[in-house]
């Protein structure tokens, strides 16, 4: 799975030119006051990591980063110039990517909707093509792009660049990321969800929209297989993870996603529906039915929040994540990313006495300190100090499990 490495902004709001950051492959914490540009910098990083700068098309930006994972490395320059004219037309990236598998790295420049293509250190062979408006701001789309133009043009076969594709499809895979928020907004959204399904010789297919996760449309789509035209569609927690975990921590023995058709199948080669009006319920002792609308506000971020963690399978960025929850609940909701990168706020220590560090250069990749200027308004966000880290990794091993006080104590927090 690909994760960030570091992030240098160039330019970018009111963040402190030249502001450079490095992180952890795990737990990554941002800590700080109000207003220090916390909530900015995860969606920021939301946008990054997914490298999906579409959001960002009316505004100025300059940014530099890096993607790694165990089949290659991505470093991208992308820089925006809000300008009248076709989606993109103001964003440039220059991407050099550089998968294992493949022996030598590309080098891909996009400058709005033109993009080349050439070897890292070898201006000989440069192939041009020009970008669809529907790529936008969006870098596996360029990656795809840039590979295809590749093997369209110098005639090499399609496995020169298999490796590049792959790596594209890593980075697709982290579209639509975003920031889980302090609030009750994506528990809303998932109520917005709609999901369609077509029965073909080969089984049914099922494809959603908005925050259609894949375990819901898996269960959905092996429901509808043996219970096609039925007038409702209920799925049980057993087939739908989060569901069953939401159940779980919640203190009920189960729950079930019911959902109903649209509108009437249409006439055509394929039998399909759409289904829509979710509703989400659980059940207790003795058959006690509660619907989600009705759970309270804690209850309903951690359904929401078991939800966005279904879906951000390599990525996580959440706001404020103990924000109404019990500690218990922030323990076992937080444990089980480990193998994801995770970026988090919070301004209670339930969260920042789980972080456990293996070294003071671990501290130092795994804290984000962000602060105001008093003087000039800047956001400055920096890793801590070596001498800082130092302190904390020495206060944390002997004092494990108090590094909320640790930090306060410091200053970092």
């Amino acid at each position: 799975m690909l994760k960030l490495q570091w992030l240098q902004v160039h330019q970018y709001r009111s963040v402190k030119p030249g502001t450079r950051l490095s992180f952890s492959p795990s737990f990554n914490v941002l800590l700080g006051r109000n207003g220090t540009g916390k909530t900015l910098l995860l969606d920021l990083l939301a946008a990054v990591a997914s490298s999906d700068f579409t959001a960002m098309a009316q505004e100025p930006f300059e940014l530099e980063y890096a993607l790694s994972a165990d089949t290659g490395r991505i470093t991208v320059r992308v820089r925006n110039v809000p300008q009248e004219g076709p989606s993109g037309a103001g964003l440039s990236m220059d991407i050099v990517v550089s998968p294992r598998d493949m022996a030598w790295p590309l080098v891909i420049r996009r400058e709005g909707l033109q993009v080349t293509v050439s070897r890292e250190g070898d201006t000989s062979l440069v192939v041009q093509e020009r970008l669809a408006p529907e790529v936008a701001g969006r870098l596996w789309l360029v990656l795809m792009s840039g590979g295809i133009a590749w093997v369209e043009k110098t005639g090499e076969g399609a496995a020169t660049v298999e490796p590049l594709l792959a790596m594209a499809r890593e980075v697709s895979a982290l579209a639509g990321l975003c920031r889980f928020d302090e609030g009750l907004a994506y528990f809303e959204h998932l109520y917005q969800v709609e999901l369609r399904l077509s029965r073909r010789a080969e089984g049914v297919l099922a494809t959603g929209t908005g925050l259609a996760s894949e375990v819901l449309l898996d269960g959905l789509r092996r429901l509808a297989a043996a219970q096609w035209g039925s007038a409702r569609y209920v799925v049980p927690s057993d087939a739908v993870p989060f569901l069953r975990d939401a159940a779980r921590l919640l203190g009920f023995t189960s729950a079930e996603a019911t959902l109903v058709p649209m509108e009437a199948p249409p006439a055509g080669k394929y039998e399909s529906l759409t289904l829509g009006g979710l509703e989400l319920d659980f059940l207790g002792p003795g058959g006690t039915r509660v619907s989600a609308r009705q759970l309270g506000h804690g209850q309903k971020r951690l359904l929401a929040l078991q939800h966005y963690l279904a879906r951000a399978r390599a990525v996580v960025v959440v706001d404020e994540v103990a924000h109404s929850l019990h500690p218990q609940l922030v323990r076992a909701s937080v444990e089980p990313l480990k193998g994801r990168q995770s970026f988090f706020t919070s301004q209670s220590p339930v969260l920042m006495d789980l972080l456990v560090f293996e070294s003071a250069e671990h501290v130092r990749g795994s804290l984000v300190v962000c602060r105001r200027e008093e003087a000039t308004g800047l956001l400055t966000w920096e890793d801590p100090s070596p001498e800082a880290a130092e302190r904390l990794f020495t206060a944390s091993a002997a004092t494990p499990g108090q590094t909320g006080a640790l930090l306060q104590a410091q200053g970092l927090w």
